[in-house]
Formats: structure tokens, C-alpha cells, sequence
């Protein structure tokens, strides 16, 4: 598997801080009517003349990590805003985006041009529009997201940078460019509704608000309707275990992490569903084929195509696995698919790929798209 990029995406589904949160949970003490309600690291809430963002800190319970006031771009005057937040100017005209998570949304609410460049630009699968706008000139890429280009950044001029926050790392570079640097910890969110309505924030940086509630609506009603459906079947659980050796790690999500509540929703019998880590969990491979042998379907994502043979051939150990032996092994290929474009906003398609897997009865004619059942050879 390629480092970088992919690797980080696929650490960071599985490494996910738990923050709960309902619509009366601590705004950040600013007063006002509170837009989000699933979100535990983002608070959104209308104060009629802008509106104020709250992320909280995923690695310091309690505090905040960044706030920003957004205030519309053609406001007479900026409003009085606490102490603290930072005024961004809103709709958001030229921004650097460092996910692909962020652009695929940006696309959807129709505001790619305000998109002027992208961090690790060379790792956008070849099917996404950005990488088309990449190749064309239209769209810049400034490099490795731990160390832009700086040339290229002061030279797109950006209004507002969006970037992944990591825990004791600070901005680098993008400090001498007094942009204001909008923290999307998303992806340390613990449930797919959670993190899938950070979706509001971008839509209140573009000025799509309600295009970008009309999407998240969706989004909830689809997955809400799929997870019941699964509850309501009583269909037995198959086990399912997931991922593989990395550099002679294998990673498996937390009983309380963002993938192993979308398994419990897709009606799978998590071998670690018992633990009560937020984050990812490291084994080798004999502690994994110990617990998870008798696995009846494996489920993994590898940067490019692989095999059943290929597989076997990595380790030995996998040919212990009940599902390898049945050929009940599905995996993604993260050189092609769009699995990272689309998971954060749209965890509903995930879903029912799960669920054409675990339960193939509640979707008799449906196809995969993302995991696809690994070829023999």
C-alpha cells in the first residue's frame, strides 16, 4: 500500500476520537440558535448577523481547538464577535483544500471554482473532476500536505485554507501567510452522521447553506432507513474483520470508532466490538487470525488490484481465515475508487455496500461499488 495520502486516509477512518454531542451540548458559550446536532467536534450556531464555528480540540476534551465567525462578504460592517474567533468572509472566493473529502462536497454544492488549489494533488484517482482540473491547469497543487509549497500558495492568493489538524502539529508554512486556516477534524469524528454534517460548515463557508442541508438530510434519511431495515430483518450477524498487514501491523478499528459503529449499523458481528477504544488498534498477525479466524467475510482496502493468490501469497497466515478459505473476501482498490471522496459526506453509500455484503437478501439487485468481491487470481 502507498504511503502518504491513502495511508493516511485509511489510519485516519480507523483512528477517531469520541466526542459526543446533541443540540443543547456547550456551543462555546456564544449564544443563538444551534445548527448541528450529531456533529461532537463541531458547533454550528446562528447569531442573525454571522455565524459563529466552534471545533473542539478531539485530543483535549473540554477545550476548543479553533472558532471562527462567519460573517457574510457584503455585511456593511463586521459584527462584534467574542473574543477568540476569527472573522472569515463569507462566500469563501479562492481556498486551498488539503482532503479530497472537502473537494468532492465543494463539488456537490456546486462551487468548484472556488477551489484554487489542493494539497497531494497526485493522489486524486483519475475518474475525480479535480484531477482533470489539476492536469489542466485550472486547479494548483501545492504539494505534500506536511510541506506545501509556499510559493505556490502565496502565488493563488488563497481567502481561507482547509486543512486536517493533527494533534501537537502546528501550521508551518501556512502561519506567514496570515490566511485563516479553517481546522476540519472531521475525520476524528466517531460516527458517520457525526462527520458527515461537517458538511453544513462548508456550506456556510460557500454560501450554500441549504443546498448543503438539503444533501446532509438526505444523507441521514438514506443511512437511517438502510441501518433499520437491517435491524428490522433480524437477520443472523455475519462476523466480519477488516483490513490487512501494513508494514507488519494490522490496524483494526475500536469497538467505539467511526468504522465499527457503521458495521454495527450494517448489521455485522465486529470481533472487537467489546473494546473501548475511540481509535485504531494495533496487532500482528497472529493476535488477529487468533480472534478473527473464523471470520465469515473479510472486508480490506488496498492501493491497487489484488488477488486471493496475492493475498496468500503476502502472508500465510491469511489462508487461516474461514472467509479467505470461502472466498468470501471483498476488498477496495484505493487507486481507482472514490471510498476517501466519498465516505466523510456521504456514509450512506458506504453503508449499503455493507450491506449488499453482510446481507445480500435486503438488496437482491444491487451491486457493489466500492468493495467488490477479490478475484481467485
Amino acid at each position: 500500500m502507498k504511503p502518504s495520502f491513502y495511508s493516511f486516509f485509511i489510519l485516519a477512518a480507523l483512528f477517531l476520537a469520541s466526542c459526543g454531542g446533541n443540540g443543547s451540548r456547550n456551543n462555546g458559550s456564544v449564544e443563538g440558535d444551534t445548527l448541528t446536532s450529531r456533529a461532537g467536534l463541531l458547533t454550528l450556531v446562528d447569531r442573525g448577523d454571522y455565524v459563529a464555528a466552534v471545533v473542539a480540540d478531539p485530543w483535549n476534551p473540554g477545550k476548543q481547538l479553533a472558532a471562527y465567525a462567519l460573517v457574510p462578504r457584503d455585511a456593511d460592517t463586521h459584527p462584534d464577535v467574542p473574543d477568540g474567533f476569527q472573522i472569515v468572509e463569507t462566500p469563501v472566493r479562492r481556498s486551498v483544500i488539503y482532503s479530497s473529502t472537502n473537494t468532492a462536497a465543494i463539488a456537490e454544492l456546486g462551487v468548484l471554482d472556488a477551489v484554487a488549489a489542493v494539497a497531494e494533488g497526485n493522489y486524486y484517482v483519475p475518474s475525480d473532476t479535480v484531477a482533470r482540473l489539476i492536469a489542466s491547469g485550472r486547479i494548483a497543487d501545492i504539494g505534500s500536505s506536511m510541506a506545501p509549497k509556499l510559493e505556490t500558495l502565496i502565488e493563488v492568493s488563497p481567502d481561507v485554507i482547509l486543512s486536517s489538524p493533527y494533534e501537537n502539529a502546528g501550521h508551518g508554512v501556512l502561519d506567514a501567510l496570515k490566511v485563516p486556516v479553517i481546522e476540519c477534524a472531521d475525520y476524528m469524528e466517531t460516527t458517520p452522521l457525526g462527520r458527515a454534517e461537517w458538511i453544513l460548515l462548508l456550506g456556510y463557508l460557500y454560501g450554500k447553506p441549504d443546498e448543503a442541508a438539503a444533501v446532509y438530510n438526505d444523507v441521514v434519511a438514506d443511512y437511517l432507513s438502510l441501518a433499520d431495515a437491517v435491524t428490522a430483518s433480524g437477520e443472523p450477524q455475519p462476523k466480519v474483520l477488516t483490513e490487512m498487514l501494513t508494514s507488519g501491523v494490522w490496524y483494526v478499528p475500536g469497538g467505539k470508532s467511526y468504522m465499527a459503529h457503521m458495521l454495527a449499523d450494517a448489521g455485522a458481528a465486529y470481533p472487537w466490538s467489546d473494546n473501548a477504544s475511540s481509535g485504531s488498534l494495533q496487532f500482528d498477525a497472529a493476535a488477529v487470525i487468533d480472534k478473527a479466524s473464523d471470520a465469515d467475510i473479510w472486508i480490506l482496502r488496498n492501493y491497487g488490484p489484488t488477488t486471493l493468490t496475492a493475498l496468500g501469497a503476502m502472508s500465510p497466515l491469511y489462508k487461516g481465515i474461514k472467509a479467505f478459505a470461502d472466498g468470501e473476501v471483498y476488498s477496495c482498490d484505493t487507486s481507482t475508487s472514490t471510498i476517501f471522496n466519498d465516505i466523510a459526506f456521504h456514509p450512506e453509500r458506504i453503508l449499503a455496500d455493507f450491506v449488499t455484503i453482510f446481507h445480500p437478501s435486503l438488496m437482491p439487485d444491487r451491486r457493489t461499488v466500492y468493495y467488490l468481491k477479490t478475484n481467485p487470481e
